[in-house]
């Protein structure tokens, strides 16, 4: 609603308006909108009532809609719904109802009349209000059961609803699966129905993990085990420790290695093992030509599987019971783009909704760059999404531009530059979005941004600390803050024991591989401790930010990826995590 209403505010105080009412008109209507910006919401709706029935009146559909928004704001929908309709039917000419509709179809969701929302689709023809409204509407819809939606879908031929209910049936465990109407919607949607089997969720006091790694060797006994790929040892190394702190916890993990041989034909003969329909987690596979067999093999027997070091969304994609324990780099872009726009709307909480100055002060702008690589295209793609579909405004988007991609930055960054004549920096509220991974044009964008003397504070990916041409000293300096999945403060006391412990283990220093392997069977044990081994329904419905051992949270709300990535400042030298956990993390 906050989107809403400072755009029908916008409207509603126009100089054109006011031009149309008398002055005692407009002094009732001023100060019955006043009453709403203070909470007084039935004080408000008796003066604006009281305005409509002055002889000459002209603002009698402004009024109704500000009537309206007073009911819903106190949860009388049906009294909102009366108001707003007025609105509409008696004054069709209204140039504004666009707005007043919007307003009446959040009160119809608000009051779970699913058909009159849906209805209000095909009437709203603004097309920024249009998709706003219609991403409000299947989000919704989405949080419904099968049985909810079956008699909405029935009611409405609507082709977006329909496929919600195709894909919402083909998470049910085939026992409870409506067969009939699954066929029905696929064939009336022409969707082909890939075999994706949901299981039942049994908990268990031991359960077997497959993990599915391509070993290239005889043993896989994790003291003596030396692989040709040194980190698929380091991985299965930092498994086999999880399973050790999982058992203090009384969470039992029987552990069966299975090496993939990196060869497709030996990999299509271990998942025909018998052995395998016993299996409670898949870990793994790690290469690409190795994927179709383990997805398909998930999703025709139901076993979760997930990835210990990808970030790969084609992992998930047409997997349902697939996971990875990183995050995409589309939720890393959408995860900032959301933060930062929050951030903003928190700022401007010191001004009443819908004030004039609040939406003067609303003038904070992004600016993008992006490599050329499609991890880095799909970061700055979900970051403009997010951020504009919360109001958010985009400066410049940007690729880098390989032969004069310094000018052309500094051109680009112009408006966040240090003005020597005024003695300050023309925007200093502005973010900048660095989606670059290769070294020598993320140091040739940071540079064009630094030689400005520009204070904006610059996101990047994690990458980024990998530069050996870019001190630590010199990104504190330059506000730098790291998108960084998974990180964990090595400083903490679990951190080092946990160090110490392998080293003392392994007389080695443990590498990030050892990190992944440890905190995905860590988590998912974790994870098939609460649920069992069908947790992947309860998973994704969960909004819980749960603790990894080392890690701040993963959180798989409506999604196959971790939802909660941090975002890592330096202060005074040391890494700080300053994104905060949303919910309380177990």
């Amino acid at each position: 609603m906050r989107y809403f209403y400072t755009l029908i505010l916008t409207f509603l105080f126009s100089i054109n308006a006011f031009a149309q009412g008398g002055k005692t008109e407009v002094e009732k209507y001023t100060y019955g909108k006043q009453l709403i910006d203070q909470g007084k919401y039935q004080p408000a709706i008796v003066v604006l009532q009281d305005m409509m029935g002055l002889k000459g009146a002209t603002l009698q559909p402004y009024a109704l809609t500000l009537i309206g928004y007073a009911y819903y704001q106190e949860g009388k929908f049906a009294e909102a719904q009366n108001n707003l309709n007025k609105a509409i039917t008696t004054y069709a000419d209204w140039d504004e109802k666009e707005q007043a509709k919007y307003l009446l179809g959040s009160s119809y969701l608000k009051a779970k009349k699913y058909n009159e929302s849906l209805k209000l689709l095909s009437e709203i023809t603004d097309a920024n209000l249009q998709k706003e409204y219609s991403a409000m509407v299947y989000q919704e819809l989405s949080a419904l059961s099968v049985e909810e939606l079956k008699p909405i879908c029935e009611a409405n031929d609507n082709e977006e609803l329909a496929t919600l209910l195709f894909h919402k049936l083909l998470e049910q465990p085939k026992e409870e699966r409506d067969e009939a109407l699954l066929n029905k919607l696929s064939t009336n949607l022409g969707i082909e129905i890939n075999k994706h089997v949901v299981r039942k969720s049994e908990k268990k006091d031991k359960y077997t993990v497959a993990v599915v790694l391509p070993f290239f060797t005889e043993t896989t006994d994790g003291d003596a085990l030396r692989v040709k790929n040194e980190f698929v040892y380091n991985i299965y190394q930092g498994i086999l420790i999880a399973q050790e702190y999982l058992a203090k916890r009384e969470v039992n993990i029987d552990i069966v290695a299975y090496d993939t041989k990196r060869d497709t034909t030996h990999l299509k003969g271990l998942l025909e093992d018998p052995k395998m329909m016993n299996v409670d987690l898949i870990v793994g596979p790690l290469y690409a030509d190795m994927l179709p067999l383990v997805q398909q093999f998930s999703n025709e027997t139901g076993i979760p599987m997930v990835n210990p070091i990808s970030n790969n969304s084609a992992i998930i994609e047409n997997t349902s019971n697939a996971f990875i324990a990183s995050s995409t780099p589309e939720t890393i872009g959408k995860s900032l783009g959301k933060r930062l726009r929050a951030q903003e709307l928190v700022a401007l909480e010191q001004y009443p909704e819908g004030d004039s100055l609040r939406i003067q002060a609303d003038t904070v702008q992004t600016y993008v760059v992006f490599g050329h690589s499609t991890k880095e295209k799909q970061m700055a793609a979900a970051f403009k999404e997010a951020y504009e579909a919360e109001g958010g405004k985009i400066a410049a988007y940007q690729e880098f531009d390989p032969v004069d991609g310094f000018t052309l930055l500094q051109e680009m960054f112009d408006p966040l530059a240090y003005d020597d004549s005024l003695e300050v920096v023309k925007d200093s509220t502005a973010h900048v979005f660095i989606a670059v991974t290769n070294e020598v044009e993320a140091l040739s964008t940071v540079s064009a941004l630094l030689s400005l003397g520009t204070v904006a504070s610059a996101y990047v990916p994690q990458e980024w600390l990998k530069y050996k041409q870019l001190s630590y000293s010199q990104m504190e300096t330059a506000q730098i803050n790291i998108l960084y999945p998974n990180w964990f403060d090595d400083d903490s006391f679990r951190a080092k024991t946990f160090i110490a412990e392998y080293q003392e283990k392994f007389n080695n220093q443990p590498s990030g591989f050892v990190y992944d392997g440890f905190e995905t069977l860590f988590t998912f044990g974790m994870i098939l401790h609460e649920y069992g081994n069908g947790f992947v329904q309860d998973l994704k419905a969960s909004d819980q930010f749960r603790k990894g051992y080392l890690t701040p949270a993963y959180n798989y709300k409506d999604a196959q990826d971790n939802q909660y990535v941090p975002i890592i400042q330096f202060v005074d030298g040391d890494l700080k995590n300053t994104t905060p956990i949303e919910e309380k993390v177990n």
